[in-house]
């Protein structure tokens, strides 16, 4: 009989380890944007001595979040305190299972009071919609990663999202905008002016200098994609490719894609029925030189993936009781 849900593909493969590690996923690529646009070299020098363009536009799931328990769907949900979390602001959001693995992270961005969205990997969105549909009064609203839409039909999106980082990025920025930009601080959102749009910002940095993500209509992102290469070409702007990309998040220590910590545990066990058959967590892949027969022993805490200091006892979130008691860091979250 053909699986239904998540826990029947576990259930039938007996051993999720061997699942994982025998997947057919193989290695992960950037979609749609090219590996290369001049060359890695080119393009990795260019973001640490001039300025580039990241294009993040395909690759990570929008996941919409509106109505009165918004805001409390996410403090019941994630690890971080959300009693200071001003409307236009970000923040890293990490959830954790009952046990206290972690599921994944992203960056949620307060649009509003009662607006939200949650920019990532599949494995939080999922959990967050799952978790939406345990009494809370909000409504979801999914822009789904390119490579996860209907198979020939054009790529499009609700957004498109840019980021401009490097030493030279601010000049580029105020030549985009036609003025002077205000820096305000670190993970603090603005707008912009591009080629006649109005588009969001959010205050990044890269490299050790000030840039700005921002986001804006898909239907303008050729014309706002252009403006900028077009501003950059005197301070030294280069289109960044995949491979560019890549590098730039591990060598600024960005934590690619842990091990969602969801495959075990009975308290997890109704999300399990409720996850597709084909979905992220039944196709995903597990590599490495370590090797377990416990898919336990792939989960990792917030401790073990630095995010220890965002974990926060003012509010009661899910996997909080694993450690409430204890006045020591948790060595596994096993």
């Amino acid at each position: 009989m053909s699986p239904k849900n998540l826990q029947d593909v576990l259930d039938q493969a007996g051993s999720t380890v061997d699942l994982l590690r025998n997947s057919q996923l193989g290695a992960y690529i950037y979609p749609v944007v090219p590996a290369e646009f001049t060359n890695f070299r080119r393009e990795v020098i260019a973001w640490r001595r001039t300025a580039v363009l990241f294009d993040q536009t395909h690759h990570m799931v929008n996941l919409f979040i509106t109505g009165p328990d918004a805001l409390r769907l996410l403090s019941d949900t994630g690890i971080n305190s959300v009693a200071k979390f001003p409307v236009d602001s970000a923040k890293q959001f990490v959830p954790v299972s009952p046990e206290g693995g972690v599921i994944g992270d992203g960056i949620l961005f307060r649009l509003g009071e009662e607006e939200l969205v949650f920019v990532g990997r599949a494995p939080v969105a999922n959990w967050l919609t799952f978790r939406a549909t345990q009494g809370y009064d909000v409504e979801l609203k999914l822009d789904q990663r390119s490579p996860s839409r209907p198979y020939g039909k054009p790529v499009t999106r609700d957004l498109w999202r840019f980021q401009i980082q490097g030493p030279n990025a601010w000049p580029v920025i105020e030549k985009v905008h036609g003025g002077p930009v205000e820096q305000v601080r670190f993970f603090r959102m603005g707008h912009l002016n591009v080629a006649g749009e109005k588009v969001r910002t959010l205050r990044h940095g890269m490299a050790g200098a000030p840039g700005l993500e921002l986001w804006g209509p898909y239907e303008t992102y050729d014309k706002v994609r252009e403006a900028i290469l077009e501003a950059g070409q005197e301070f030294g702007l280069e289109a960044a490719g995949a491979r560019a990309y890549s590098c730039n998040t591990l060598e600024s220590g960005w934590i690619p894609s842990p091990l969602p910590a969801v495959y075990t545990g009975e308290e997890m066990r109704a999300y399990r029925e409720w996850l597709p058959a084909e979905g992220y967590e039944a196709t995903n892949a597990l590599a490495g030189s370590f090797v377990s027969d416990r898919i336990e022993d792939y989960y990792l805490n917030p401790w073990e993936l630095g995010y220890g200091s965002f974990v926060k006892y003012d509010h009661d979130f899910v996997g909080a009781r694993r450690w409430r008691r204890s006045t020591r860091r948790p060595s596994a979250a096993r």
